[in-house]
């Protein structure tokens, strides 16, 4: 049955044109674990772990780009949000929730799960991951080439320079760059 089901989105995933839009919407729509509204997904977006995936109104997202939530995963997408082409939503062993009116640009990553590494003697790619939470609040701008790392909030109203690598929260109505990633100004 997971095979059938792999050749059904394969199918999908790359019908081009407004019309493998609209086509997803149709067919992807009855996977998910809910959905507020209309949603566009673009041509060469993977999606593993739709049952574990809110969708919101208004949701895009850009070419060749990543929805992950599989492995007890849990992805909460808001109203109104925009993810550009090659970003990645990886909240495969995690959750990430994002508020309404967020955007997200081109080539970023944001994980909620990290690899283990605290045991010396072992290797890093036999230790499992460890389980976190990303949040974006509302109206949050993650610029071109961002990196959001596991159990860090970006406040209300705050943009990410493009960039940028979030190690920890970043405070609301503000302006932050740099890696790691500073406050660089107050939007108030």
């Amino acid at each position: 049955m997971k095979i059938i089901f792999q050749i059904y989105l394969s199918f999908f995933r790359n019908i081009p044109t407004d019309l493998g839009v609209k086509l997803r919407f149709y067919a992807y729509k009855p996977f998910f674990k809910n959905v507020s509204g209309k949603f566009n997904i673009a041509v060469g977006v993977t999606i593993l772990g739709f049952n574990n995936i809110e969708l919101g109104k208004n949701v895009s997202i850009m070419k060749n780009s990543y929805l992950y939530a599989n492995d007890n995963g849990s992805l909460i997408i808001g109203d109104n949000f925009s993810m550009n082409t090659n970003s990645q939503l990886g909240a495969a062993s995690g959750e990430i929730i994002i508020g309404s009116n967020c955007l997200i640009g081109p080539n970023c990553v944001i994980r909620s799960a990290n690899h283990n590494f605290s045991d010396i003697l072992a290797p890093i790619n036999t230790q499992g991951h460890k389980r976190g939470k990303i949040i974006l609040e509302n109206n949050v701008w993650i610029g071109a080439n961002c990196v959001v790392t596991p159990n860090v909030t970006i406040g209300e109203g705050s943009v990410l320079a493009a960039g940028a690598v979030a190690l920890k929260d970043i405070i609301k109505f503000s302006v932050s760059g740099g890696v790691p990633a500073r406050v660089i100004s107050k939007r108030v």
